[in-house]
């Protein structure tokens, strides 16, 4: 990081600018010299701060007035008023390629266009051109600005250069009407002219050739070649942004800027709404409000600061909207018949162009907390004494704790993910250079903070942006941040009153998404599009360095038409290239090292095909490579990834008609531009599989579209291959909370009640259409006065986008403060708010207590964290993960956990400790032997359901398990005796040395039937135990009848079966209940098995992988997919565990040579483990 030195000017430092006092100071500053300036400016920004309403256009040219001040007051603050000039000259510097534009391209040469007119050749022109600006010493490297200055020099006197302008205006002609002169002026924005608009034709497209299946695809000459997970979309250059801002008509200056405001169905009549569009889409305009014809304006003068002072007026958090974020504006554009300002391009440039500057960062996070230009919130208020805790650090979380803080609250922020810290430099020190904060996209630190925008949002946008909203809250005094934090498990909204919060905001987003109920969904191959992002996004599976697991063949289908479709078609292409390279290096070390024999032994027939297949492709991929190097041009993937097989978006309807494309078909352009197919009227029938079981293809219904535009099954079938299917249908407002604690939350048509508070009183108001009307903020909760609100995706308002979620906390917060009334405005305890602060730290954050090894593959974790071990129940569950900032690099691999699910073992709520027992049987497994006391470490939960059977009395259980087994009865056998049951447990390891806690598991259980697979058996050191060495079955009979000693208690009297273990260990018990062990278990004991899925958010509903389906006991049909990891101990006669199996084994060959690389690295790489 830069250590530049910040010298302010006017005797203010650095930490001032964190302080809402000295920040007060400041502003008196800027007032003084607005009233120098510009007095009348001055005393009309006064007025305003008092709360006058101006109208729309006086607001408009206060704002403009004072936009100039303040950025040359900004300047000289941060002493850059060099760099600023320049700025400003380099912005206006293009100015004559517009004038030109206007002048030649469209007042002369396009009326030209359909005349009949005999002209010389583009090449005699272009010649004669080029004499010209050599004669004038014009011509250089940016020869269109050239020939704009000298289209300008000519028009200073029009006579003596009448024939000059004729000629150039010919040029003009001939640039924009043929082959030859297009190409000359490719990617001039002179020659850029806006096309006109159909909404139902907004993607070029065009139909395979010869293609079975009547797939449609991008046009050829846009195909962009794509690498990786760099950034995939640079942006527009300085030029083309500021050919944006020329094309805009400024329209605030006759309040006709709808872009803002929304398109009215008549201007003048607010009464009769706004206007809908030929899709079908409400016309809102921004839905933050935000001054884009005043921001327009000043960059077009070389205001750059000013222009994002203007942003920041109604959207601090610019960083995480803008281009390939949102688009709404453009739809609410004035030009509706032709291509609208790139409104997001413009707002994107105008904070890089801010932050390219000495200390940007710095100017753009003040403009975040003091903006003069704001009538409200243009300080921050000094802390009031009110507490608020803010469920969700997506953007909807993010933005509302920024408001909340500016009106003096204190904000907890908390996020059921894993949240990386920022490097305390950063947050300490000022930042001179953005640069030195930038990370490439396809190796930065995976932070986790953001929420969708981290995870759901792919590498179109540069989620560095991220990390200035981040860094931005992470300054704040009165600000914590903690992930690892369940809504529902860790906190509960009765804990957050007891801990001393005043309001809860609920901010978790969307879930829910659900499994496609076709014969055999889910089959290996098949995932959730959810499942896969998170996956790629946040466990580093996209990297070389990483060890993450995550699988994928070709050719790969993506079932749905929104955008998360859209981005999970353009990833998978992405990432196979990834996967298959990284498959052969690492498998060439390992052979290299071991041999290929044993690098290949452990694996079936079925995984060492996928093996070889990942292998060839791999060196596939390294020979175009090669190719490419020595043709000295980019990689081009595309083909093969066409040639095996491609990625293809399958809809039921038509494109036109999906939700991407009706809210932002640009996305789709972007998709075909990387080479994705798409497949209209397709629904989904059966998923068919190979020899394998594993998916191969997708059997679906042909839908074709009607003569009255509808799509209506047209009794056709198609088979479309598919090695990989990711289903991305939708998903829904998180409110897994009233599942979970029900009577919380009134709920309609599956989301919350919405609310709005009158005069202390809640009263529900109906759901409407668009963002722009009013809206309820809070849920039907009102306990002892106190109110909580839900924002974002988990509002049917502001659902489906960032910026939608971003203004749902711009138009909340008011409504919270207002619950407060004067409470707002008082002056909170300082002494007061460092005990909550310390006690809150205590409590959320999570630190490794000690690792112990208790037996071969076998380690003890414990963990202090005190809450998560408050709020622990005997069978819960918890998701646990390394930090990436800590961990390790050995040899060009980081070692970093996947998310693990542990159970809780022991637990020590008075000492605020929990112990999960961790069994050594996969990479990320293992590494938890290399955690250090005092390790920071993401521990998310409680999570999964309690044990209710613990809460009932009377029962005889047999409780059947593995080592597993015994970290689960550790807890649920202790619960199980002291609510009067009685407890029978057959505890089968390996062997007499993997045993461990003797002690605990003794005081779990009533009796234990000692299992092992070899060697002598244990020694009983109670009376009512015994022990054999036998197979787990067998034991379990020996038991039975006598052969092991009097039984203590007898299998005659069992009346529960709980088998916890591997889903081998289950279905034996599942088979041996009806046969050996039939004449035993006569009363037929209700059964129970803790479902092992594979497991990632763990968060109840996100991300999927945990799907499970169920069937009925009976026909043994599918009825329905649970999520695993908010059911994880089931009734063991619905389990489908033939899908349980295939859910298991989707990495397998992934899985496998993953742990030969960290044998590799830890015998390389001298790690130190327990």
């Amino acid at each position: 990081m830069s250590r530049a030195e910040l010298r302010l000017a006017n005797g203010f430092t650095f930490a001032d600018l964190q302080k809402p006092e000295s920040l007060a100071r400041l502003d008196a500053d800027f007032l003084k010299r607005l009233a120098t300036r510009d007095a009348p400016a001055h005393e009309k920004l006064l007025v305003q701060r008092t709360g006058k309403a101006f109208t729309p256009l006086e607001a408009s040219e206060l704002l403009l007035a004072c936009g100039p001040v303040l950025e040359d007051f900004i300047a000289e603050l941060f002493g850059v008023q060099k760099e600023v000039q320049t700025t400003q000259a380099a912005t206006v510097a293009h100015d004559p390629v517009f004038a030109f534009k206007k002048l030649f391209v469209q007042r002369r040469a396009r009326r030209r266009l359909l005349k009949k007119e005999e002209l010389e050749s583009f090449t005699e022109l272009d010649a004669w051109l080029g004499g010209e600006l050599k004669q004038q010493a014009q011509e250089g490297s940016d020869r269109e600005l050239a020939v704009a200055r000298y289209g300008e020099r000519l028009l200073k006197d029009e006579k003596a250069g009448a024939e000059a302008i004729e000629k150039l205006t010919r040029w003009c002609i001939r640039a924009l009407s043929t082959a030859e002169g297009k190409a000359a002026v490719h990617g001039w924005v002179s020659f850029k002219l806006p096309e006109g608009t159909d909404h139902h034709n907004l993607v070029p497209i065009v139909a395979l050739p010869g293609d079975s299946l009547g797939r449609i695809e991008g046009l050829a000459d846009a195909r962009r070649l794509r690498d990786g997970f760099k950034l995939t979309d640079r942006r527009y250059g300085a030029r083309e942004v500021q050919s944006e801002i020329h094309y805009c008509i400024y329209c605030h200056d006759h309040d006709g800027d709808f872009c803002s405001k929304g398109f009215p169905e008549k201007k003048g009549e607010p009464d009769k709404g706004l206007k809908i569009n030929p899709l079908g889409v409400t016309l809102t305009g921004c839905p933050l409000d935000e001054k884009i014809s005043e921001m327009h304006s000043l960059k077009k003068s070389g205001y750059t600061i000013a222009a994002l002072a203007m942003i920041t007026v109604d959207n601090p958090m610019c960083a995480a909207t803008g281009h390939r974020i949102c688009n709404d504006c453009m739809k609410g554009c004035i030009y509706q018949k032709q291509e609208p300002v790139n409104i997001p391009q413009t707002e994107t440039r105008i904070l890089t162009d801010v932050l390219a500057l000495p200390w940007g960062v710095e100017i753009y996070d003040l403009l975040i907390r003091w903006n003069p230009l704001r009538a409200r919130q243009w300080l921050p208020k000094p802390y009031n004494g009110l507490k608020a805790l803010v469920l969700g650090m997506g953007p909807a979380g993010f933005t509302l704790s920024h408001h909340l803080l500016m009106e003096g609250f204190a904000v907890v922020g908390v996020e059921g993910l894993k949240i990386e810290p920022l490097p305390a430099d950063i947050v300490a020190q000022p930042v001179r250079d953005y640069g030195t904060l930038e990370e490439a996209l396809d190796a930065r630190v995976m932070a986790g903070f953001g929420g969708v925008a981290e995870y759901g949002i792919t590498n179109r946008w540069d989620k560095n942006f991220l990390k200035l909203v981040y860094l931005s809250l992470a300054r704040r005094e009165h600000f914590q941040v903690f992930g690892g934090v369940r809504f529902g498990g860790t906190l509960t909204v009765e804990d957050a009153w007891h801990l001393g919060f005043q309001h809860i905001a609920i901010c978790i987003g969307a879930g829910l998404p659900q499994a496609l109920p076709v014969p055999k969904s889910l089959a290996p191959g098949m995932r959730q599009a959810n499942d896969f992002l998170m996956a790629l996004q946040l466990s580093g599976a996209a990297r070389s360095t990483g060890l993450a697991n995550l699988q994928v063949r070709l050719p790969a289908v993506v079932i749905g038409g929104g955008l998360t479709g859209v981005d999970t078609a353009t990833e998978v292409q992405a990432y196979y290239i990834v996967q298959v390279e990284k498959t052969l290096a690492r498998y060439r070390a390992l052979a290299e090292q071991l041999g290929e024999a044993k690098v290949r032994a452990g694996l079936d027939e079925a995984s060492l095909r996928i093996l070889d297949e990942f292998l060839e492709h791999g060196r596939t991929v390294l020979a175009e490579r090669a190719r490419a190097a020595r043709a000295d041009e980019a990689p081009d993937f595309t083909k093969l990834i066409r040639q095996w097989g491609g990625v293809t978006i399958a809809y039921r309807k038509g494109m036109n008609d999906s939700p991407a494309y009706i809210r932002n078909h640009e996305e789709i352009t972007k998709a075909f531009e990387e080479g994705i197919f798409y497949a209209e009227g397709l629904e989904p029938k059966e998923v068919l599989t190979d020899r394998d079981g594993q998916a191969e293809a997708l059997r679906c219904r042909r839908a074709r579209r009607g003569e009255d535009g509808k799509w209506t099954d047209s009794g056709e079938e198609v088979v479309v291959p598919a090695r990989a299917i990711l289903v991305a249908t939708g998903a829904r407002p998180n409110i897994a909370y009233e599942f979970e604690h029900k009577g919380h939350f009134e709920k309609t048509k599956g989301q919350y009640q919405t609310n709005r508070d009158v005069a202390g009183r809640l009263e529900p108001v109906a759901t409407l259409g668009h963002c722009k009307q009013d809206f309820g903020p809070f849920t039907s909760y009102g306990v002892k006065g106190h109110r909580i609100s839900f924002l974002g995706d988990t509002h049917p308002v502001f659902h489906g986008s960032v910026v939608k979620a971003v203004a749902s906390a711009q138009k909340t917060y008011p409504k919270i403060v207002a619950v407060f009334g004067e409470r707002a405005d008082a002056r909170g305890d300082a002494a007061e708010y460092q005990r909550f602060r310390i006690g809150i730290q205590d409590s959320l954050a999570a630190r490794v207590e000690r690792v112990e090894r208790l037996a071969p593959g076998v380690v003890e974790l414990t963990v202090r964290a005190p809450q998560a071990a408050r709020k622990f129940r005997a069978g819960q569950f918890f998701r646990v993960q390394t930090f990436e900032t800590r961990a390790p690099v050995v040899n060009g691999t980081r070692l970093m956990t996947e998310p693990l699910a542990l159970y809780g073992s022991r637990v020590d709520a008075d000492k605020g400790l929990v112990s999960a027992i961790v069994l050594e049987n996969g990479a990320s497994s293992r590494l938890v032997a290399t955690l250090q006391p005092g390790d920071p470490i993401a521990f998310m939960g409680p999570t999964g359901v309690r044990a209710f059977a613990a809460e009932k009395s009377g029962e005889t259980y047999l409780f059947v398990g593995g080592v597993l087994g015994a970290a689960q009865i550790r807890s649920v056998g202790a619960a199980l005796r002291a609510g009067g049951n009685k407890v029978l447990y057959a505890a089968a390891f390996d062997s007499a040395a993997q045993v461990f806690h003797q002690d605990e598991l003794e005081a779990a259980a009533d009796a234990i039937v000692w299992i092992t697979r070899e060697g002598e058996p244990l020694a009983p050191r109670r009376a009512q135990d015994r022990s054999v060495t036998a197979d787990i079955i067998d034991a379990i009979a020996q038991y039975a009848t006598g052969k092991l000693g009097e039984p203590t208690i007898r299998l005659e009297d069992v009346t529960r079966l709980w088998i916890s273990g591997s889903s081998c260990l289950v279905r034996r018990l599942r088979d041996a209940r009806g046969k050996e062990l039939a004449p035993y278990l006569v009363k037929q004991p209700t059964t129970t098995a803790s479902i092992s899925t594979p497991m990632q958010c763990m968060l109840k509903g996100v991300c999927s992988q945990c799907l499970q389906w169920q069937i009925d006991p009976h026909t043994g049909q599918r009825t329905k997919a649970v999520f695993s990891c908010s059911w994880q101990d089931q009734p063991l006669d619905i389990v489908d565990l033939d899908n349980l199996d295939e859910r298991l084994s989707q990495n397998k060959v992934q899985e496998h040579l993953t742990n030969l690389w960290l044998d590799h690295l830890f015998e390389t790489g001298q790690v130190s483990r327990v």
